[in-house]
């Protein structure tokens, strides 16, 4: 097949898009936010041509299912201000693992776990 992929855009579930998109854009430095309707039922934004999109889901158990993980250049700097915020999951704190990565979970306010991570040795 000669398509090219151009983007793979995560919809992420919501329980209130406009309170998500502020999370984004306030702790994890996303930009250029837009929804749709009224009451909202659809929005995103983007961040270092990285997309990321929200559907209303009012269950909260269906974003207490869900996950994605997020890879930065700089994750003890990003940790430091999650943490400060009180954004980081009790038993997600910042931390090295086996499989050469250091990471920390942070929980959005539907939910949803973000693993944040850098790659590469850490010791």
């Amino acid at each position: 097949m000669q398509v090219k992929t151009l983007a793979i855009i995560p919809v992420v579930p919501s329980r209130d898009i406009e309170e998500s998109l502020r999370f984004y854009q306030t702790h994890l430095g996303f930009e250029d936010p837009f929804s749709w309707g009224q009451p909202v039922e659809y929005g995103g934004l983007s961040r270092d041509g990285l997309r990321l999109h929200f559907y209303l889901e009012p269950n909260p158990e269906v974003g207490q299912n869900y996950a994605f993980r997020l890879e930065v250049d700089e994750v003890d700097l990003l940790y430091v201000c999650c943490e400060a915020a009180g954004i980081v999951h009790p038993n997600g704190k910042l931390e090295n693992k086996p499989w050469a990565t250091r990471e920390f979970t942070v929980l959005d306010p539907s939910g949803v776990a973000i693993r944040v991570y850098q790659s590469g040795s850490h010791e």
